[in-house]
């Protein structure tokens, strides 16, 4: 039976499909949860026991994209796709920079089990993939941190950190000073912050930077950091758009979620390599394999760590079938507790 902690169903062959907003998903699946839940995910993605082809988007419009982003994870005996429409800020306004739905499938029978927020869900897994990544190559006991770009991915990028980490001072940029302070005095109560003119300034000595930007071409070099940093990079998922450098990519031990999709999809890794700045194997691993010790991630405190998220269907599936399980009874759950 369905719980009707979630109210809002669509009318199917199948019967009623739950539709999980973006409230919903947020109050079914807190952060310390999805954490968790992105954690495993990982890992299983590096055992080879996930199906996804890479990402792909069509133009739809001079200013928008429609992406889909398909897998299958038998650990979770679920598959799914993620439908998105990407479009230009000028065009979306005020709305998410990923709009779409996640369908959510049983991979026992091919049922339809949900279909959740897709902005929020991409927001939620990405925060948590981050915070992952951080805990996993960041320094211990990490207590500044920086946020370049303070649009949808920041606020919950602020959250999973300081999940993981006793946050205690927030440096910003954004393009508009004007949205970092409206940021910073929502969001930053009780922490000491500053708003800072150029996203050099604001990384400069902080322990871990979050990248979160919509640019197209490097914001930061390498040389804008400091030995014993770690890196998110975040804003870029595709070929082209570039948060850092040349420079900055041949200075770091680059991690990636998928070494896959990182070859032909990371921008600045492409780039580097397209310049013979790097080779690919510069690229040290997939971050599953540094969760598992299969490959080191930080080597020494001087180490600069960076964490390429492209984002993953797997991190999609995780968390919404964790959404999932909390408004489905066993008979619609469809999946043993083992993990």
């Amino acid at each position: 039976m369905l719980n009707r902690a979630v109210d809002v169903t669509v009318r199917t062959g199948f019967g009623d499909l739950p539709w999980i907003g973006a409230d919903e998903l947020l109050r079914l699946v807190d952060m310390n949860e999805a954490i968790t839940v992105v954690d495993e995910a990982m890992r299983v993605l590096s055992a080879g026991s996930v199906a996804a082809p890479e990402r792909w988007a069509m133009p739809v419009a001079d200013h928008g994209r429609m992406g889909l982003m398909p897998g299958a994870a038998p650990s979770l005996s679920r598959f799914g796709v993620k439908v998105l429409g990407l479009f230009d800020a000028d065009a979306r306004g005020a709305l998410p920079s990923h709009q779409g739905v996640m369908l959510l499938f049983d991979l026992a029978d091919g049922r339809p089990l949900c279909a959740v927020d897709g902005a929020a869900l991409t927001t939620l897994r990405t925060a948590a993939a981050s915070a992952v990544a951080s805990r996993a190559l960041a320094r211990p006991g990490a207590r500044t941190l920086a946020i370049i770009g303070c649009g949808d991915q920041a606020p919950l990028h602020l959250e999973a950190l300081r999940a993981v980490f006793p946050i205690r001072e927030v440096t910003l940029w954004n393009r508009t000073a004007k949205k970092a302070d409206a940021f910073a005095r929502r969001y930053l109560s009780g922490l000491a912050w500053r708003v800072c003119s150029t996203p050099a300034q604001a990384a400069a000595g902080a322990d871990i930077v979050c990248t979160l930007t919509a640019a197209t071409d490097p914001i930061l070099s390498g040389k804008d950091f400091q030995p014993g940093q770690h890196v998110n990079l975040v804003g870029s998922s595709t070929v082209g758009p570039r948060e850092v450098d040349d420079a900055f990519v041949a200075k770091v031990r680059y991690i990636v979620d998928s070494r896959e999709h990182a070859l032909s999809q990371a921008a600045e890794f492409v780039h580097a390599v397209g310049d013979g700045i790097v080779s690919q194997d510069h690229l040290v691993g997939e971050i599953g394999d540094v969760l598992t010790g299969a490959v080191a991630g930080r080597t020494r405190p001087d180490d600069i760590t960076a964490y390429k998220s492209l984002g993953h269907i797997i991190q999609d599936l995780a968390v919404a079938d964790a959404a999932f399980r909390k408004i489905a009874g066993p008979a619609r759950n469809g999946r043993s507790n083992a993990r």
